[in-house]
């Protein structure tokens, strides 16, 4: 099966590295796409690392949120391309994939990542692991939720409670970080790829992968040692995809470059 995989994979690039002497309409020759979120790493990072695994240039817009008037806005985003997106779907939001060949408009972030999952052929080869891959989205963006609760002023931030922002990092870096990196470190192990779903990077793996390194960057930012020296598997994991040979220009790109939170955040 990792064979078929991986020769499958091959034969797509290679279709679509040798240009129209080898392409088939509808199988290897790819739309133009447009992917769209925040100036920021955020929920559009594995979008992007998608594309660039895929080695499709995809159009990547961002929009950037400043203080005008006492007030966080993005006029580029709510007064122009929101409105107009908005004919196609009225339900769009950051982010969103826009399909130039077919019209649509996918929105919202499991959504926008499964649309280019199952374009790119990265929701994996069987029904387990397709299955696999949609929980593993699911129960990541429970833990993105998380995330931005702590990173982000609100109400329930924790400032109630009085507690500054180290504060509550630390209590989550205690109390949220292990349960979920002992169940991902458990299921790394378990499949025995050294990938959560299949032999070659699906979608989950890449918004893990995201998660898991941001949660690095707090934690470097908070004087806090790598939250992965207990983790050996995930650790593991997080280099290999930081190292793959079809990710070095997406790493070396702004795109990888950029704040992992937008202004109004704790940590950016």
């Amino acid at each position: 099966l990792a064979v078929a995989e991986i020769l499958w994979d091959g034969a797509a690039r290679a279709c679509d590295e040798f240009g129209t002497s080898c392409r088939f309409p509808g199988l290897f020759s790819w739309p133009r796409l447009t992917v769209g979120y925040w100036n920021i790493r955020g929920l559009g990072a594995p979008l992007r690392m998608m594309c660039a695994f895929k080695g499709i240039e995809c159009e990547d817009v961002r929009y950037d949120l400043d203080q005008r008037e006492g007030k966080w806005q993005a006029p580029g985003w709510e007064s122009r391309h929101k409105l107009q997106l908005q004919e196609i779907n009225p339900f769009v939001e950051l982010p969103f994939v826009a399909n130039h060949r077919t019209g649509e408009v996918a929105s919202l972030t499991i959504a926008s990542t499964l649309y280019l999952a199952n374009l790119f052929g990265m929701t994996g080869p069987t029904k387990h692991s397709r299955y696999l891959n949609e929980q593993l989205l699911f129960f990541v963006y429970t833990s993105w939720m998380e995330l931005r609760a702590l990173v982000y002023p609100s109400n329930k931030s924790g400032r109630i409670s009085g507690q500054s922002f180290p504060e509550r990092v630390d209590r989550y870096f205690s109390t949220v970080v292990p349960p979920l990196y002992s169940k991902l470190e458990t299921l790394l192990r378990r499949r025995g790829t050294g990938l959560f779903v299949a032999w070659l990077p699906c979608a989950a793996d890449f918004h893990i992968w995201e998660l898991i390194d941001q949660h690095e960057l707090l934690a470097e930012a908070q004087g806090v040692t790598s939250l992965l020296r207990k983790y050996s598997a995930l650790k593991v994991f997080h280099g290999r995809v930081r190292s793959h040979p079809r990710l070095e220009g997406y790493f070396e790109s702004p795109a990888a470059q950029l704040p992992v939170n937008n202004k109004v955040s704790y940590f950016h």
